[in-house]
C-alpha cells in the first residue's frame, strides 16, 4: 500500500507539472506571447490545486477505502483532459478578442489541476496509515516523492518531450499517463482478490477503468489539432504552409500566392515577417536593413540578432564589402524554413555566415572578443515576454562593447517610443527611419555616394534594386537621401510609426518590464495602472 501511495504521489506531481507545462505554451499561444500568460495560468493552476486539495480532504473523512476513491479521481480528472483538449481549441483561438473566454479557458485550467489535487491529501493519508509510530516520517516521503515528480515532470517535459512529440500529443499523454495511474488504483483496491460474488461485482468497476484507458488512449494515437485549430485563424485566412514545434517554441508559416510578397511567417503566433527579398515590392520592410548600407562608409564585420527566415540575413549578404556575418538565432527550427525556400536557402550555404543557435544576450557575454561594423536587431514585438532583456538599457551597453570605432545598430521598435528613450541613454546619435532605431556614437550620416552604394546591392547574384527604383520617386531615390528623424524630435512627439501616443516615454531596464506589462498590446485581464509604476524620462536634445 504505502509503495502504491508513493508512486500514486511521484505520477500526479509529474502529470500535474507536465499539463501546467503545456497549458502554459498553449494560453500563450492564444494570446501571441503577452506576458500576462503564465501569470494566469499559474493563478488557476494554484487555485485548482487549492480546491483540489480541500476536496481530497472531504474524500478522506468520508470514504471508506480511499484508494478505491483515488482510482476513480483520477479517472474522472483523465476524462477531464480529454474533454479539455476538445473544448480548449476553439477557446484558445478568440481569447485576444474575447476576455470572458480566456476565463472560461482558466476556469478549464483550474478544474484540470483541482481532480488531480484532491489526490494529494488521499495519497498522504494511503501512505501515514500503520499507526501512530513513525507516521510523521511516513507522510514526509510520501510528499518528497510528490516533490521529486513535481520537480522532474516540467523537466522531462518541457526539455525533452516538446522537443519530440507536438504540444497536442503531450497533452493526450498526459490524460493517458492520469487514466493509468486511475486504473492502477482501482485494480490494486480490488486486492486481495474477494469471493466470487463480491469479484463478479468489481467486474464492472475494473471494465469502466479500461474503458477511460482506452477513451484516452485514443486520444493520444489521433490526439485533437488543438494547435493548429488555433493557429489556422478565420474563414477567409491563407492556407497554412508549414507548421514546426519544438521546446523552443511554434512556428508556422501562412500561404502567400501575390508575386514577391513571400510567405507570411510567425513565431508562437505573431508576425515574424516574410519569405520575400523582393524590393520592387518591399512587403518584407527590407528598405529599414539597405538605409545601413547608405550610413556606414565602410562595413565589413555584421551581427545579425534573430535569423528568423533569413530575408534580412540575404540582404545584408549583398551589400558592398561585408565580409562576415555572425547570426544569433534561438530557435533552430528557422534553419529547416530556410532550406524549404529557394529565395533564402542560400544564406546557410554562404561561407561568410555563421549561425549560432543561442540566446543573443548569453552569446554576446560569452564572446566578449566580438566586435562589428552593423548590428541588425529585427526582433519581436515590444509586448511580448521576455523581449525586455534584448530592449533595455543594459542590454544596450553589453551590445555597445562588441562595436567597433563608427558602427552603428539598427533595432526595431516595434511602435514602442520606449526603445527610442533607452537609446538616447546609451549612443551619442539616435535617428528614426520607420519603426526603427539607429544608434551610434557617431554622426549618422548619409553616404555622398549611397545611390551608387545601393546599385551595387544583390541578393543571390541579382541587383537589390531595379533600375526604375533609381528615378525620382522611387524607393532607391528616396533611401539615397537623408531620411532619419533625431530621437529627441521622436520623444516630443510621444510616438513611432505604427505605435501609441506616450507623452511621458519610460526607461527600458532589466528590472522594469513595463514595455512589456503596461506599454505593450492591451492584457485581457489588465492591471491597476499603479501596480507598475516607472519613471518617466525627459526628452534628450
Amino acid at each position: 500500500m504505502r509503495a502504491l501511495a508513493l508512486l500514486l504521489s511521484f505520477g500526479v506531481g509529474l502529470l500535474s507539472l507536465s499539463q501546467e507545462i503545456v497549458w502554459v505554451r498553449l494560453v500563450s499561444l492564444g494570446q501571441q506571447g503577452r506576458p500576462q500568460a503564465f501569470t494566469l495560468v499559474l493563478v488557476a493552476f494554484l487555485l485548482g490545486l487549492a480546491l483540489g486539495a480541500a476536496l481530497g480532504r472531504q474524500v478522506c473523512a468520508r470514504s471508506a477505502r480511499p484508494l478505491r476513491a483515488a482510482g476513480w479521481v483520477l479517472l474522472g480528472a483523465a476524462v477531464l483532459d480529454v474533454v479539455a483538449m476538445h473544448l480548449c481549441a476553439a477557446g484558445l483561438a478568440v481569447t485576444l478578442d474575447a476576455p470572458a473566454t480566456l476565463r472560461a479557458l482558466l476556469v478549464l485550467v483550474a478544474a484540470g489541476a483541482a481532480s488531480k489535487g484532491m489526490l494529494f491529501p488521499i495519497v498522504h493519508h494511503l501512505g501515514g496509515a500503520g499507526g501512530v509510530d513513525g507516521v510523521g516520517r511516513r507522510v514526509s516521503i510520501v510528499y518528497l516523492a510528490n516533490v521529486l515528480g513535481a520537480t522532474l515532470g516540467p523537466l522531462v517535459t518541457g526539455f525533452w518531450l516538446l522537443d519530440v512529440l507536438t504540444l497536442d500529443t503531450v497533452f493526450a499523454l498526459v490524460a493517458l499517463g492520469t487514466a493509468l495511474l486511475g486504473a492502477l488504483a482501482l485494480c490494486a483496491s480490488a486486492r486481495p482478490l474477494p469471493r466470487w460474488p463480491a469479484s463478479a461485482a468489481a467486474v464492472p468497476l475494473v471494465l469502466a477503468a479500461l474503458a477511460v484507458v482506452a477513451a484516452t488512449a485514443s486520444n493520444l494515437a489521433h490526439p485533437p489539432p488543438v494547435v493548429a485549430t488555433v493557429l489556422a485563424g478565420g474563414p477567409g485566412e491563407p492556407p497554412m504552409r508549414h507548421l514546426l514545434q519544438s521546446r523552443h517554441g511554434v512556428l508556422h508559416v501562412q500561404a502567400e500566392d501575390a508575386p514577391g510578397h513571400g510567405d507570411t511567417t510567425f513565431g508562437g503566433n505573431a508576425y515574424d515577417g516574410r519569405v520575400s527579398v523582393d524590393m520592387a515590392v518591399n512587403s518584407n520592410g527590407l528598405d529599414r536593413a539597405y538605409l545601413m548600407a547608405t550610413l556606414h562608409p565602410r562595413p565589413r564585420r555584421v551581427l545579425v540578432i534573430g535569423l528568423s527566415t533569413g530575408a534580412w540575413t540575404a540582404a545584408i549578404l549583398g551589400m558592398p564589402g561585408v565580409e562576415a556575418v555572425d547570426v544569433v538565432e534561438i530557435n533552430p527550427d528557422y534553419l529547416k524554413l530556410i532550406r524549404a525556400y529557394p529565395d533564402v536557402a542560400h544564406v546557410l550555404q554562404d561561407p561568410r555566415v555563421t549561425v549560432h543557435i543561442d540566446d543573443g544576450r548569453r552569446w554576446l557575454r560569452a564572446h566578449p572578443e566580438a566586435r562589428y561594423d552593423l548590428v541588425f536587431q529585427n526582433t519581436t514585438f515590444h509586448w511580448r515576454a521576455n523581449v525586455t532583456l534584448l530592449l533595455s538599457q543594459q542590454y544596450l551597453y553589453q551590445l555597445r562593447r562588441h562595436l567597433l570605432p563608427g558602427a552603428i545598430v539598427a533595432m526595431n521598435s516595434t511602435g514602442s517610443v520606449d526603445v527610442f528613450a533607452t537609446a538616447a541613454q546609451v549612443f551619442d546619435h539616435v535617428g528614426r527611419y520607420r519603426n526603427f532605431a539607429y544608434m551610434s556614437d557617431a554622426p549618422l550620416r548619409t553616404r555622398a555616394d549611397a545611390k551608387a552604394v545601393l546599385r551595387a546591392c544583390s541578393v543571390a547574384g541579382r541587383p537589390a534594386f531595379a533600375t526604375a527604383s533609381f528615378a525620382p520617386g522611387g524607393l532607391a531615390a528616396r533611401l539615397s537621401r537623408p531620411l532619419l528623424e533625431p530621437a529627441a524630435a521622436v520623444l516630443r512627439r510621444g510616438t513611432v510609426e505604427g505605435g501609441p501616443r506616450r507623452p511621458q516615454p519610460v526607461l527600458i531596464t532589466d528590472l522594469n518590464l513595463v514595455p512589456e506589462y503596461r506599454h505593450g498590446a492591451t492584457p485581457p485581464l489588465p492591471l491597476p495602472d499603479w501596480l507598475l509604476p516607472a519613471k518617466p524620462v525627459v526628452a534628450v536634445d
